[in-house]
């Protein structure tokens, strides 16, 4: 086949809803759903995570990375959420199902995956030091979890690609599919694992720099700036625009901060913590 038909053919399978979404593993959507409540007991929501022994071994191993490192290293999971509290021990438990997605065992994926599992780090890990060194609006954590989710659409994209050999090892037919369908397909996967809206927007505007939905600052905006500095000397499908042509730049105030030329410098001096968070994310 030739590309342009298999992308006609992938375009005809999105419209008719023929694409798999990934499932939340069973640990995850039942810490979502009792993390949720503010009055349920840290016991027995460590006894539910002890049900997944991978899980639980994530869980201890972020919860003694340099992101939430007390005095005293923990052994023990309660102690584990106890430290972490319940909204981040649920992101955690999203940050955990988003990244098993990216250990699928394709040859042919396997590029791509990689390439936007480190994207998607990255973006996590400025949207981190943003929130918590520049803009007062947001929490940190869900930074970190807004970055890992705003291309989660590129991967049944890439599992659809992935059968085809002559389009997985074209670049601009792969950024094509991107930039063309990844954010329907994110969002879409946010809504059927039952996210909040804030999630959704994000994957559902993953490049659209002009984005203005909402007058009030939002994780959008925020996911946004971080984004734009993970294209920098990154090829892609279209240039992105200067950081000070975004809306979300005006409405965070970034003009002292993170102006054009302040950019680069922001993150060789967040470059540390850029790495200590990424590591985390990647090697718990």
């Amino acid at each position: 086949m030739s590309r342009k038909s298999i992308l006609i053919q992938i375009h005809k399978d999105l419209a008719a809803g023929n694409v798999k979404l990934p499932a939340l593993p069973e640990v995850c959507l039942k810490i979502k759903k009792t993390a949720a409540d503010p009055d349920v007991d840290i016991g027995k929501l460590g006894k539910m995570a002890e049900t997944d022994l991978a899980f639980c071994g994530y869980l201890l191993q972020i919860s003694n990375s340099p992101l939430y490192r007390g005095a005293a290293e923990i052994k023990n999971v309660g102690l584990a959420i106890g430290r972490l509290g319940l909204q981040n021990t649920r992101n955690i438990a999203m940050t955990y199902a988003i990244r098993a997605l990216f250990s699928v065992k394709n040859k042919n994926a396997a590029k791509w995956l990689e390439k936007i599992w480190q994207n998607s780090t990255y973006t996590a890990a400025v949207a981190n030091v943003i929130a918590e060194h520049i803009s007062e609006s947001f929490d940190p954590d869900e930074a970190i979890l807004a970055g890992l989710i705003q291309d989660i659409g590129c991967l049944p994209l890439i599992d659809k690609a992935a059968k085809y050999p002559e389009l997985i090892d074209d670049d601009q037919a792969m950024l094509f599919l991107f930039d063309r369908y990844a954010a329907n397909v994110g969002s879409a996967i946010l809504k059927h694992w039952g996210l909040q809206q804030k999630f959704i927007n994000v994957a559902k505007n993953r490049d659209n720099w002009k984005c203005n939905e909402q007058p009030e600052v939002n994780l959008t905006d925020l996911i946004l700036i971080a984004k734009l500095h993970t294209y920098l000397g990154q090829p892609q499908l279209k240039p992105p625009p200067r950081i000070n042509q975004l809306p979300a730049f005006i409405k965070l105030h970034l003009e002292a901060q993170l102006s054009p030329e302040r950019s680069l410098q922001f993150v060789a001096d967040a470059k540390q913590r850029i790495a200590e968070t990424r590591q985390a994310l990647s090697n718990a």
